[in-house]
C-alpha cells in the first residue's frame, strides 16, 4: 500500500536577475573609459551566466519532455479512459456523494502496482490531475462525512504513490487536508480508526517522495505516532504505515524522532513474538536510521542479537530487487541501499554484514543491474 523511500535533493537553475541596479557606478572623477569597461566586462559576466541557466533550463525542459512522452498502446489507452470515467463522475458537481465514494473506491482498485504499470499509472496520473480530481477529492474530505472522507483520502494516497507529480500535488492542498484531519490525530480513538488509517497512507506516500514537505507532516503526526505504536486494538495495517511514515520522516527529522524516544517503542515491537510481522513493517529500519553511526549502541546491538541481517536486512534486499511486496509495502532501492549504508558505518556491525553469505552477492546484483528503474517516477529532489 505505501513505499518507503530515503531523502531527495533539488537543485534550481534559478537566480535574481542582474539589472543596472546592481551595476554601481561612482560620480567621482575616474576614467569614463574604465567606467564603460568595467560595465561591459560586468555585462559580458552576465550574458554568460544567462546563457548557462538557459542551457541548464532547455536541459531540464528536455529531460521533463522525454519523461512526459509515453505512447499507450490501444488496450493502455482504453484502460486510461476507462478510469477517467470515472474521474468525470468525481469532479462532476452533479452526481451524487454515494456514487462518487463508489467512484474513488474503484479507482483506489485499479491504481494498485499490480493493476496498472508505470507508464499507464502516470498518464493517468497527469490528466486526472489535470481535470481537476485532487481539488475534487479535497471537497469531499471538507464535507466531513466520513465514509466519503476515507474513501477520497485513499484516493489521494494512491494517487501520491510513486508519484513526483501527485505527491507535488497533495502538499500544494495540504493545510485544507491537515485541518479536516487535525482532530483524529490529536488524541487516538477506535471510532476514527478508518479514517485514521487512510490519512496515514496519505502521509506515507507524500512523505516518501517529498522530503521538502515532512515539515508539513510532522506537526500534525507528531501527537499520534506513539500513541498508535502503542495501542493493543489498532489495526496491522495503521500500525505498519506509521512505521513507514516515522521511516520516511527519519531522513530530515531524526533528531526530533530521537527525541520522542521512537526507538525504544520500535525495539520493544520487533522484540514481542506475538506482533505480527505485518505490523513491524520496517521498524528496524527506522531504528537503524535513527541511532546508526561509526560507533556502536545499544539499539543495534539489541537487532543484532536479533538476527536483523539474516531476518531482516537480507529479505528487504532480495525484495527490493524482484520488485515485490515487503511486509506490506513496496521498498525502493534507494530506500534499502540507504539501510546497509547506514548500519556499514560502524566497522563492528560491517563484519557482521559481510560475514552473512547472501550480502556480497546481493550487492554485486545491485550494481549490475543499472538499467532496471529501481527509484521513484522521477528526480526532481534527487
Amino acid at each position: 500500500d505505501a513505499a518507503g523511500a530515503p531523502a531527495f535533493w533539488r537543485f534550481s537553475t534559478e537566480r535574481e536577475p542582474i539589472g543596472d541596479a546592481d551595476l554601481e557606478v561612482s560620480d567621482g572623477d575616474e576614467d569614463r573609459q574604465g567606467e564603460i569597461a568595467l560595465v561591459a566586462l560586468v555585462d559580458a559576466g552576465v550574458d554568460e551566466a544567462t546563457e548557462e541557466e538557459e542551457a541548464a533550463e532547455d536541459e531540464e525542459h528536455e529531460l521533463r519532455r522525454r519523461f512526459d512522452e509515453v505512447t499507450l498502446v490501444e488496450e493502455d489507452e482504453e484502460e486510461v479512459q476507462s478510469l477517467m470515467a470515472l474521474v468525470d463522475e468525481i469532479v462532476d458537481p452533479n452526481t451524487g456523494n454515494a456514487r462518487k465514494r463508489r467512484a474513488l473506491e474503484h479507482l483506489c482498485i485499479n491504481l494498485r502496482p499490480r493493476s496498472l504499470n508505470e507508464g499507464t499509472r502516470r498518464v493517468f496520473v497527469q490528466r486526472a490531475m489535470a481535470r481537476g480530481v485532487v481539488r475534487a477529492a479535497v471537497r469531499l474530505i471538507e464535507l466531513g462525512v466520513a465514509d466519503l472522507a476515507c474513501a477520497a483520502s485513499n484516493f489521494l494516497g494512491d494517487l501520491a504513490f510513486n508519484s513526483d507529480a501527485g505527491a507535488r500535488a497533495m502538499l500544494e492542498v495540504f493545510d485544507c487536508i491537515a485541518a479536516c484531519f487535525r482532530h483524529i490525530f490529536t488524541k487516538l480513538a477506535l471510532s476514527h480508526l478508518p479514517l485514521l488509517e487512510s490519512a496515514i497512507l496519505l502521509c506515507v506516500n507524500v512523505a516518501a517522495i517529498c522530503p521538502t514537505g515532512h515539515s508539513k507532516l510532522i506537526p500534525l503526526v507528531r501527537p499520534v505516532c506513539l500513541q498508535i505504536l502503542q495501542h493493543p486494538d489498532v489495526t496491522d495495517k495503521l500500525r505498519g504505515n506509521t512505521i513507514l511514515l516515522l521511516a520516511n520522516l527519519s531522513t530530515t527529522v531524526g533528531s526530533e524522532l530521537r527525541n520522542l524516544r521512537v526507538a525504544d517503542v520500535l525495539l520493544d515491537l520487533v522484540k514481542d513474538r506475538r506482533a505480527s510481522v505485518a505490523g513491524k513493517s520496517v521498524a528496524e529500519s527506522v531504528i537503524i536510521f535513527l541511532h546508526g553511526g561509526p560507533c556502536r549502541c545499544q539499539e543495534i546491538d539489541t537487532l543484532v542479537s536479533l538476527n536483523v541481517v539474516s531476518d531482516y536486512c537480507v529479505p528487504i534486499m532480495e525484495r527490493t530487487l524482484c520488485g515485490t511486496e515487503f511486509r506490506g509495502m513496496y521498498p525502493h532501492l534507494l530506500y534499502t541501499a540507504r539501510l546497509f549504508e547506514v548500519f556499514v558505518q560502524c566497522k563492528d556491525y560491517a563484519d557482521v554484514l559481510a560475514a552473512h553469505p547472501k550480502v556480497i552477492p546481493l550487492l554485486v546484483r545491485v550494481s549490475c543491474q543499472r538499467d532496471r528503474p529501481y527509484g521513484v517516477e522521477s528526480d526532481l529532489e534527487g
